[in-house]
């Protein structure tokens, strides 16, 4: 390698394969005769490939930016862009090729436009009283993260209830916040009534969730808003406003991470002599991410072995608490791995993996394949699932959370937290349609009944 700033030609084969699967796909959508088509999970996926892969790393690799933690990564890159190709090439497959159910037995055919707000706020009440009642008065701090830390030190910090070794399933609950606030949106849209509930809400958990620090609340809260303005309304979004978005998130993430304290809010002082460029650029840090994913893969199995079914049993063992069952696995497998790539665990500490170098280090090649393929079927059921309820309002929130969920997916590479995490974040809305639900026929084409699903349904 003559030039390390410079893609090598396998890199620049893989890089290219990446981009031109995602433009074949992103051309499908964008040439259909029906508007949805735009909103194909896959499509999202490609959207947070390109931040994770293309994006960060290649402008990093053109500023010499290879070093993480001191250890140099460059030789290990080919691995994550090796990776990130044939990850999506298989979700693609198992998107495409895979049988799937339609998923027609059980709809809603009629809802009324406030039973999305009645659901959505006793949502957020249950969430952030589950959080409260473990946080104490530190809640109310929490909610202005430009003062939190301040109205920490000044007495507000102290705890709330000790509920013991479910002291997580309560801090969890704060996520319930999520689909709360999506399912107020969506009946906002609909009547514009209870706008005062909508901003509070929105307002309450934005400020929860900057205090706490963890940016994919915010992405998890914010790109539904956007993705339900436009299906609600049956439109297809508009570039400029979707580039222009995206320049926001990265623009935020980037204040977030120069500024964020975990769990004591913002300070701005430090965005002293920071630059609109170096803003960016702290927006883009999560390309640590993909060398972190490169040097993992690159080091299985030589130096580090395959950890064959691991995984899939620290997400079962996961949701017991460690105070009932203290030998109960669960991220040594990835600790041990960063270990070995940045030569111990303390220098390791903090640093995480892509969910497709998790796949690899099952059993390699194979395992991220078949991994791939599972997540594709699954992103088809899903959006057969929608294609048939497309004109639902509770489908469109229960949806775009699900697709937007993809951004936990790809960038937690630790799968007990993935499923967790949806289980607070997604999962409430699914068990709500279950009990909605009612047994349709399509028979009939009454008004009141749910539309037929696009034409060809899956390609539309």
């Amino acid at each position: 390698m003559n030039d390390p700033s410079q893609l090598t030609v396998l890199e620049g084969f893989l890089v290219g394969a990446l981009v031109s699967l995602m433009a074949w796909e992103g051309w499908r959508a964008w040439t259909s005769r029906q508007w949805v088509s735009l909103f194909r999970p896959t499509l999202i996926l490609a959207v947070i490939l390109i931040y994770y892969c293309l994006l960060g790393p290649l402008i990093g690799l053109s500023q010499g930016g290879w070093f993480d933690r001191g250890i140099n990564l460059r030789s290990a890159m080919v691995w994550a862009w090796g990776g990130a190709f044939v990850f999506y090439l298989s979700v693609l497959i198992g998107f495409y090729e895979l049988p799937t159910p339609s998923f027609r037995r059980r709809l809603i055919p009629t809802i009324q436009p406030e039973l999305p707000y009645r659901l959505g706020s006793a949502l957020c009440w249950l969430g952030l009283g589950m959080f409260a009642l473990v946080s104490g008065v530190r809640v109310i701090a929490l909610l202005n993260p430009l003062i939190a830390a301040q109205l920490l030190e000044d007495g507000l910090g102290e705890g709330g209830v000790d509920v013991g070794a479910f002291a997580n399933y309560f801090t969890y609950a704060v996520n319930f916040l999520i689909p709360g606030t999506a399912l107020i949106w969506v009946s906002w849209i609909l009547q514009r009534r209870h706008s005062t509930a909508l901003l509070l809400w929105t307002l309450a958990a934005a400020g929860i969730y900057t205090s706490l620090g963890f940016r994919y609340r915010l992405v998890l809260l914010a790109v539904p808003f956007i993705l339900l303005w436009y299906i609600t309304r049956q439109r297809r979004p508009k570039v400029a406003i979707v580039a222009f978005g995206a320049a926001a998130l990265i623009a935020v993430a980037g204040v977030v991470g120069l500024t964020r304290s975990y769990g004591s809010g913002l300070d701005l002082t430090a965005l002293e002599g920071i630059t609109t460029e170096e803003v960016v650029e702290a927006g883009l840090q999560e390309s640590s991410v993909f060398l972190t994913t490169a040097g993992v893969m690159q080091v299985t199995p030589d130096r580090y072995p395959f950890v064959g079914a691991r995984p899939m049993i620290a997400t079962l063992l996961f949701p017991i608490p460690r105070a009932l069952y203290p030998d109960k696995q669960q991220a040594e497998y990835l600790t041990d791995a960063t270990a070995v790539v940045y030569g111990s665990k303390a220098l390791a500490t903090g640093s995480a993996i892509l969910n497709f170098a998790e796949y690899y280090l099952i059993a390699g090649w194979p395992s991220l394949i078949a991994m791939s393929l599972l997540l594709g079927w699954l992103l088809r059921c899903l959006w057969n699932w929608f294609l048939v309820r497309y004109q639902e309002p509770f489908a469109q929130v229960l949806y775009v959370l699900s697709a937007t969920y993809l951004y936990v997916v790809v960038s937690r590479g630790y799968l007990p937290q993935v499923v967790m995490l949806f289980v607070f974040s997604v999962a409430p809305l699914f068990w709500f349609y279950g009990r909605l639900a009612r047994p349709v026929t399509f028979a009939s084409t009454a008004a009141g009944q749910p539309p037929q699903a696009p034409s060809s349904p899956g390609h539309p």
